[in-house]
């Protein structure tokens, strides 16, 4: 009797050996954590987002194919091994869980398990050698690296998400929404991410994108509120146009008809675009459609939007031909274009080709006015006080030109802008290939010395000087009837200038400046008072005391065309 409850007591240890101690459901069975609705949606939320700051208060797409994933993990048989431990039973007599050759087996009455076996709960699949499956799909169902059954939710398997319904079987080829996302599983029950499918875009979390711009192998896209993406039509998002393609990528660096498309994708309005394929500019109005034969300030927009340039155009509303230079701003004064001399007036309008000098012919009017601003660019004229002597004959030259014109004359001029041109002979030549009546060069005083307080006006007309022969006028330079009428038309002007002003009057003069001896018209040259005189600085530089100035100057042109 005392031997028979020894061996009844021994055998119940080694049962409990067998049947516990050794079991993997006991140790690592199932060690898969199913992610809750909540923690998806949350991991959803949080995933990498590549964004873009938006320019000019333009939309700019922001968010990349990139959530977060789920966060299921599962035990690696190497790590459970070592609670599988081997039965100490004898050979003939095997029961429970088995590791030989490698592998795991589970026997019953000392026969090896196979097909579907639930243990201690959890289900298992042994093969038909009795092998126990893991880390694999097996007829729809997930088998985790412990071998365990999934018996709802998700798990990954060899880098692929899938998800267990409560059955245990996994989703195929079906949409699934869980934790408020929709995602989508494809025939092997694999999710899908970082991809399209059926017109949806799947981020890196394998959410479907909703409401968002995604980037996808560097590419934008959008989805709607339905999921759908985008394609092949405009769509306004955050306040912007945007055009999508036939495969719902966003369209940028490209035409769109007569709309352009930018780097960013958002629809250029009211702004310069250039297209290095047209080698063009072109002009988006509001609305984004290009400009077509018309102006935009001092640039024109050609048929199909390109910004004419080195060439001529005629336009129909003004009636008036102009010549765009390579920059694409139309000309002004006289300009050269393919050897001849054209003259322009200060709008662009073409006045046409500047004749051969035919000098000057006393009596005979024209009522062309020649203004010469003088220096310019490289060359400032005096300087005192902060103050430019060319930036000043610009400003007394512009007034006079837009009274002169106001007044039905024609001005021309040597410089519209701050250029340099050659005062020795170029502003003569260009005055003696118009047929102007007379030239008129605007210029301001200085002593050299502030401290001498010198002031007023001076006018000078020509006198010879036989250090300085003429260079391209030495027919007219002398000429009795030049050097009359340019006597008459200085003290003209002179007299009118100091009425009008008040000024002192510093003399009507005569020299042999470049630009009197080399033109071959009447020609004066104005000193309009001394720019290093402290207050008559101050004076010359307002705007109410250079009408003066020109009124004067004015009055004296009438007078000298009155011939009285």
């Amino acid at each position: 009797m005392k031997q028979v409850k020894k061996t009844f007591f021994a055998s119940a240890i080694m049962l409990t050996y067998l049947g516990f101690a050794t079991n993997p459901a006991l140790a690592e069975e199932n060690k898969v954590q199913t992610t809750s609705a909540e923690t998806t949606q949350q991991t959803t939320r949080a995933g990498k987002v590549e964004t873009k700051e938006p320019s000019n208060k333009e939309t700019v797409p922001s968010t990349e194919a990139s959530s977060s994933i789920p966060t299921t993990s599962t035990t690696n048989p190497s790590k459970t091994s070592a609670k599988k431990e081997e039965s100490q039973v004898s050979k003939d007599k095997k029961d429970g869980w088995i590791f030989e050759e490698n592998i795991w087996r589970f026997y019953e009455a000392n026969k090896a398990t196979v097909n579907w076996k639930k243990i201690h709960g959890k289900w298992y699949y042994f093969d038909k050698d009795g092998i126990m499956l893991s880390d694999t799909i097996y007829d729809g169902y997930i088998l985790t690296s412990s071998g365990a059954m999934v018996g709802s939710g998700w798990a990954k398997i060899k880098d692929n998400w899938y998800y267990a319904n409560p059955s245990g079987k996994i989703v195929k080829q079906d949409w699934k929404k869980i934790g408020g996302v929709w995602y989508y599983f494809d025939k092997d029950g694999i999710m899908l991410s970082n991809t399209i499918f059926d017109d949806y875009l799947f981020t890196n979390s394998g959410a479907m994108a909703e409401r968002a711009w995604v980037k996808l192998d560097g590419q934008w896209y959008y989805a709607q509120a339905s999921g759908r993406l985008i394609k092949n039509k405009w769509d306004k998002i955050g306040g912007i146009w945007y055009y999508f393609n036939k495969d719902a990528t966003m369209a940028s660096n490209q035409w769109q008809g007569s709309y352009y498309l930018k780097a960013s994708g958002a629809m250029a309005e009211k702004e310069w675009i250039f297209d290095k394929n047209y080698d063009s500019w072109f002009y988006l109005k509001s609305g984004g459609a290009y400009a077509v034969r018309e102006w935009i300030g001092s640039y024109y927009l050609k048929a199909g939007g390109y910004m004419a340039k080195s060439e001529w155009i005629f336009d129909n509303y003004y009636n008036a031909w102009y010549y765009l230079e390579d920059s694409g701003v139309y000309v002004t004064g006289t300009h050269k274009i393919d050897g001849k001399a054209h003259q322009f007036q200060s709008n662009g309008k073409w006045i046409g080709e500047v004749p051969v000098s035919r000098g000057f012919e006393k009596g005979k009017y024209t009522y062309t006015v020649f203004l010469d601003p003088g220096h310019g660019g490289k060359d400032p004229g005096a300087v005192y006080y902060n103050t430019n002597e060319k930036d000043l004959t610009m400003q007394v030259y512009q007034k006079l030109r837009k009274e002169l014109q106001g007044l039905g004359y024609t001005v021309l001029s040597s410089r519209d802008s701050d250029v340099y041109v050659d005062f020795v002979t170029e502003r003569s030549k260009i005055a003696n290939n118009t047929n102007s009546d007379i030239f008129i060069s605007i210029h301001f005083n200085a002593s050299g010395s502030p401290a001498s307080n010198r002031s007023g006006i001076q006018t000078y007309s020509y006198e010879e000087a036989a250090g300085y022969p003429s260079r391209i006028n030495s027919y007219w330079h002398n000429h009795p009837d030049r050097i009359s009428e340019s006597n008459r038309l200085a003290a003209d002007i002179h007299s009118s200038l100091l009425a009008e002003t008040g000024a002192k009057d510093a003399g009507l003069l005569q020299s042999s400046f470049a630009v009197l001896r080399e033109t071959d018209k009447p020609a004066v040259l104005l000193e309009l008072g001394y720019i290093d005189n402290f207050n008559e600085n101050q004076q010359i530089r307002s705007d109410a005391y250079q009408n003066r100035l020109v009124a004067g100057i004015v009055k004296g042109i009438q007078k000298y065309y009155a011939g009285k």
